[in-house]
């Protein structure tokens, strides 16, 4: 396999800690690259999620959906994110959310065996993975807290900051969904942002 393709995800390591080549190479063995078209789902709801995977280029959206068919955004996966339900991943149990594209996307995933030969076979992974989980429990309590306590317009601030092209990139009505609020809501929002701009 070409390493080329995996130069984002090389970079993506690095910054947590050094890969030797070799073990890089290793690791992107048990990857398989796979094209997810707009729209189409990585991972859905109810069912088994699989794989784990990285995303190399593209935007996904993973929402938990209720009883009554609405939907509730919990984050949008652009490049250097890594998708899919751990808990479903590991146990087997059903996935509690859905994991689809918004935009013609390309992922590197790996199943359950996989992932695990490489975490026992790779200490550079079992390392990164480890400082990775930490980082990601640290991310989702804040995230908890600041639901709590942050305006639907700080969060709406905090997501432009984080991500500054997501405006042209997702619908608003998506954007709306992970901020909890209405799209005419949202839409007060961006008049007040631009009025203060200018």
């Amino acid at each position: 396999m070409n390493q080329q393709q995996f130069s984002n995800l090389r970079m993506h390591f690095e910054e947590t800690d050094h890969f030797s080549d070799e073990a890089f190479k290793k690791f992107t063995s048990i990857l398989t690259p796979v094209v997810l078209k707009k729209k189409e789902f990585f991972n859905m709801q109810n069912e088994q999620c699989r794989y784990l995977a990285y995303v190399n280029s593209g935007c996904l959206r993973a929402f938990y959906t209720d009883n009554k068919g609405d939907e509730f955004t919990m984050y949008f996966a652009f490049q250097n994110w890594w998708i899919g339900d751990k808990t479903s991943f590991y146990s087997g149990t059903p996935s509690r959310f859905s994991v689809q594209a918004l935009e013609d996307a390309e992922v590197f995933r790996a199943d359950k065996t996989k992932w695990e030969k490489a975490l026992d076979e790779i200490p550079e992974f079992e390392k990164w993975y480890r400082v990775k989980t930490r980082k990601s429990y640290e991310a989702s309590q804040q995230k908890l807290i600041s639901s709590q306590t942050e305006s639907a317009e700080e969060k709406y601030l905090k997501l432009l900051k984080n991500a500054p092209d997501i405006v042209q990139r997702i619908p608003q009505h998506y954007i709306a969904s992970y901020l909890n609020i209405k799209p005419q809501s949202l839409s007060r929002i961006r008049k007040t942002i631009f009025s203060k701009k200018h």
